[in-house]
């Protein structure tokens, strides 16, 4: 495009006063340009641009710039970021001093947070000159209005850990969500297996985040906090593929964030040896005497005892399994695959809070939970990069 049409051009989006859109103000040439350009301007087919035709055309381009500015607008108030919209205190500059370390929040309704922002007490509940949160379609100070999760606590341990750094929360979460809804390969189907097709992708909300703080700021991403799957407990295919499924998002994340080794934390419910004991001490004695036989000779080995364990609740039926486990039958599975992500794939790590305080619910963890979750996952990251320091010196 020449820059004579350009600068026309320019002229309509910007809605410049109708005066300069008199025919004297644009030559001939340029007229010619947007005919040729935009054919339609010319409405009488006259070859030429009236003041009527040039104010039509300005209308469409203001139009169009005011559709552009409205979708702009609309992928900061999806489903996935809504939560984390109510969690901002005003647009905060970046320092420019340290490290901008940033951190990815992701699941559902336990990472999303039920606790009321009014029980929170100080530091919580003051802006902090060093902790951002991607909120509104930019970055803002970390102080929720309505309800909080376990990002702020987390946030707030992290900046003591890195006093001369920022910390930065992209957070996407929403409750009862499985996590086919946060895959990249995201699909209206593949997500309504648990009926979350309607509250879009996930994985688009992060990257959206993601492009614009690369553009507006320089994040250095430190890690993947994933709180998640009770949702996928409800199904048996679901459980059962939830381990590659999370496979293949931790592999997504750290390609599409440029960093291979990522580190990823993952508080889940037991361990493997209290989740043994938890499911044989359901069993009734002739079950065990079966899954103990199958999983090998005496002394029997932990990790194939599990198989077994695994393989015969996988032969259960939902209301055999739902005697025992509740609403979401298949839960073990989903348990022991996030403990398989801990063992088996580099830089995960899946760790055990305990028994966390919940509310009336017996679900949803009290504010005291949150901020202890929180607090846990801070200091597992900081393990972790500690470690990486050790390692550098040797």
């Amino acid at each position: 495009m020449r820059l004579s049409l350009m600068l026309g051009i320019v002229l309509f989006v910007a809605g410049v006063p109708s005066a300069l859109v008199q025919e004297s103000k644009l030559s001939e040439e340029r007229k010619a340009q947007l005919i040729k350009r935009f054919p339609k301007s010319d409405a009488n087919k006259d070859g030429k641009l009236d003041d009527a035709e040039l104010r039509a055309l300005q209308k469409v381009f203001q139009a169009r710039r005011n559709g552009q500015a409205s979708a702009v607008a609309d992928k900061w108030k999806t489903t996935g970021l809504q939560q984390a919209n109510t969690m901002g205190s005003g647009e905060a500059a970046i320092s420019n001093c340290g490290k901008f370390r940033v951190f990815v929040l992701m699941g559902q309704s336990n990472m999303h947070g039920t606790a009321r922002a009014s029980e929170l007490k100080p530091p919580y509940t003051e802006k902090h000159d060093r902790i951002r949160i991607w909120a509104n379609g930019r970055w803002e100070y970390f102080v929720p209005s309505q309800r909080f999760g376990p990002g702020v606590s987390f946030a707030h341990q992290l900046a003591k850990f890195w006093p001369n750094d920022t910390i930065g929360i992209i957070k996407v979460s929403v409750g009862g969500t499985g996590i086919r809804g946060f895959e990249k390969k995201w699909s209206f189907e593949r997500a309504n297996l648990t009926f979350d097709g309607k509250k879009g992708s996930m994985y688009k909300d992060l990257m959206n985040a993601v492009a614009e703080a690369r553009r507006i700021s320089k994040p250095e991403f430190c890690g993947f906090f994933w709180k998640q799957g009770a949702a996928d407990g409800t199904k048996k295919g679901l459980a059962n593929e939830y381990y590659d499924t999370f496979k293949q998002l931790v592999s997504d994340l750290r390609s599409d964030l440029g960093v291979e080794n990522l580190p990823v934390f993952v508080p889940s419910y037991m361990n493997d040896e209290d989740f043994l004991k938890a499911v044989m001490s359901k069993m009734s004695d002739e079950d065990k005497r079966k899954v103990t036989n199958s999983a090998g000779k005496p002394p029997v080995r932990k990790d194939k005892l599990l198989e077994a364990v695994l393989a015969h609740l996988n032969e259960l039926s939902w209301s055999e399994l739902k005697k025992t486990s509740g609403k979401r039958p298949w839960i073990a599975a989903v348990i022991a695959a996030q403990n398989k992500a801990g063992r088996d794939i580099p830089n995960v790590a899946t760790i055990y809070p305990g028994e966390l305080p919940k509310g009336a619910d017996g679900t949803h963890f009290t504010s005291a939970g949150y901020i202890t979750l929180g607090k846990f996952t801070a200091s597992a990251v900081e393990e972790f990069y500690k470690s990486k320091r050790k390692e550098t010196k040797q």
